[in-house]
């Protein structure tokens, strides 16, 4: 039987061809969108390693150029913002702020791993109770790191991975600079900040000493508040600041606003893609039902004798059905060909699993697009009668 269905496909190539082909590019547009759906999807599914209900981001841009001023207005609104009773704990960040649209990178060596890049977030000691922070290894730093020759550090679990491999983390010094080391004092288990729909990268946190730093300024504060609180809350916030910063632009937002805008960037282009590839599917098994109908129509003569053989219209179906399957598997085959070499070459350094789900899924999606289309033609060729078909003839 398959000898038979290969010896029918090979006596139609030319027609057979286009068929091979659309199905060819099909399957590299839907594995192409699945690839990017079932990456994001992956990564919504894994933890982002902090908690960001009910925690407010306060920006503060002074008016004036001084530092001394601005510094000590900085220190009365720290003082100010802890003492509120609706706050439970405050931080000043830098401007990567969780779902915010900023980076900070840098590149750490260590023994023979060069170059390892990083996202850097400095903040203050408090930041950890603000999002609630769970460190698996060593400890979050604190005052107890401020008699210490190092600037203390704590790395998220991929940054001890890529940078130490193996080796105990803890203690271990890390260059900053010619004259200044990090000193990693504690690990997290996740950290993903930037979206939860992007992927987890190497992190570590640096501390924001003011206390050290006597000329340090920073724009942007943390706030964790507690459940309820509102826009009451904030307005007798940014009154009271205000008085204190007489000069400053504040701006609220929390961070469940800002994760939605974050969220919303990430799902437009997987809707866009996936009507596309919707459309693009549509038009596809049209082309397939009208090619496959027209193609059994103008074998009337053959079905009829095979039926005034003695064939079944079972087995008609089956032909019919068998002829489209194998089709479409030379189509896969030369798709499968060229979508596996996205995980051999490690393209836009992708989980190859990923690659592998869309792949068969994919192939199934295709299979079953093909099955479809063919059904009913192929019903319609087993139910023609042998006197009929021949009668035509």
């Amino acid at each position: 039987m398959i000898r038979h269905l290969f010896k029918l496909i090979w006596n139609r190539k030319k027609s057979n061809f286009l068929l091979i082909t659309e199905i060819f590019f099909c399957f590299l547009v839907l594995f192409g969108v699945l690839s990017f759906i079932i990456y994001n999807v992956r990564n919504y599914s894994k933890p982002v390693g902090f908690q960001h209900e009910n925690v407010w981001l306060l920006t503060m841009r002074p008016n004036t150029d001084s530092t001394a001023q601005n510094r000590q207005q900085l220190e009365q609104v720290l003082q100010r913002v802890r003492a509120f009773p609706e706050v439970k704990s405050a931080a000043l960040t830098s401007s990567n702020a969780p779902f915010s649209f900023s980076q900070m990178m840098n590149t750490l060596s260590y023994g023979n791993r060069k170059d390892v890049q990083a996202n850097e977030y400095e903040v203050q000691d408090d930041y950890k109770d603000v999002l609630q922070l769970q460190v698996i290894q060593g400890r979050w730093f604190g005052p107890q790191d401020d008699a210490s020759h190092h600037e203390p550090i704590v790395i998220n679990r991929l940054m001890q991975q890529q940078l130490f491999g193996e080796e105990e983390p803890l203690g271990k010094l890390v260059p900053k600079n010619d004259s200044v080391n990090y000193q990693v004092v504690g690990v997290l288990d996740h950290y993903r900040s930037d979206s939860e729909y992007a992927a987890e990268s190497p992190s570590y946190f640096s501390r924001i000493n003011l206390q050290k730093n006597k000329n340090e300024f920073r724009n942007e504060l943390l706030i964790s508040v507690k459940p309820g609180t509102g826009t009451e809350f904030e307005e007798k916030m940014v009154r009271q600041l205000s008085g204190i910063g007489k000069d400053w632009a504040l701006e609220v937002s929390t961070l469940e606003k800002m994760r939605q805008n974050k969220e919303k960037l990430a799902l437009v282009p997987m809707i866009v893609l996936g009507l596309i590839c919707g459309f693009l599917i549509f038009n596809v098994a049209l082309g397939l039902f009208g090619v496959l109908w027209y193609n059994i129509s103008r074998r009337n003569g053959e079905i009829g004798l095979r039926r005034a053989l003695g064939a079944a219209s079972g087995q008609i179906y089956w032909q019919f059905l068998g002829e489209v399957l194998v089709l479409t598997t030379f189509g896969l085959l030369l798709g499968t060909f060229f979508a596996v070499q996205f995980p051999l070459l490690q393209v836009f350094q992708v989980d190859s699993e990923v690659y592998f789900i869309a792949l068969t899924s994919a192939a199934a999606l295709i299979y079953l697009l093909t099955a479809v289309c063919a059904f009913y033609p192929s019903r319609q060729a087993a139910s023609i009668q042998p006197a009929t078909a021949l009668h035509e003839e």
